[in-house]
């Protein structure tokens, strides 16, 4: 039988690491078509707010197949570490979009 609640939890950090690696991978074809180094463009705040989300996907996971408590409350606060860190990031590409938006 299928332990569907195990299956959604590891589906959760399988998504996070994926979307981490694409990121990275996103992130290096932008730095060569831009002609930056790639350390460069690892620093803009969508890349940064895409792996806040894709680390934030894992930490959540790794606390839904937490056996014990400490461990869901460490993972937890990962977690939430992980999604201020990711809603900072977004804010910053906001505010960038609009001053590129308003001549600034």
């Amino acid at each position: 039988m299928i332990d569907w609640v195990s299956l959604w939890w590891n589906s959760l950090w399988i998504l996070g690491a994926a979307v981490l690696l694409a990121n990275l991978s996103y992130q290096r074809w932008q730095a060569q078509m831009d002609g930056v180094r790639w350390w460069v463009q690892l620093q803009t705040a969508a890349s940064q707010q895409r792996s806040w989300l894709g680390l934030a996907l894992i930490t959540a996971g790794s606390a839904g197949t937490s056996p014990t408590w400490w461990e869901v409350a460490m993972w937890s606060g990962l977690t939430a570490v992980s999604l201020v860190y990711a809603y900072s990031a977004g804010r910053q590409t906001t505010n960038q979009e609009g001053a590129q938006t308003h001549g600034n």
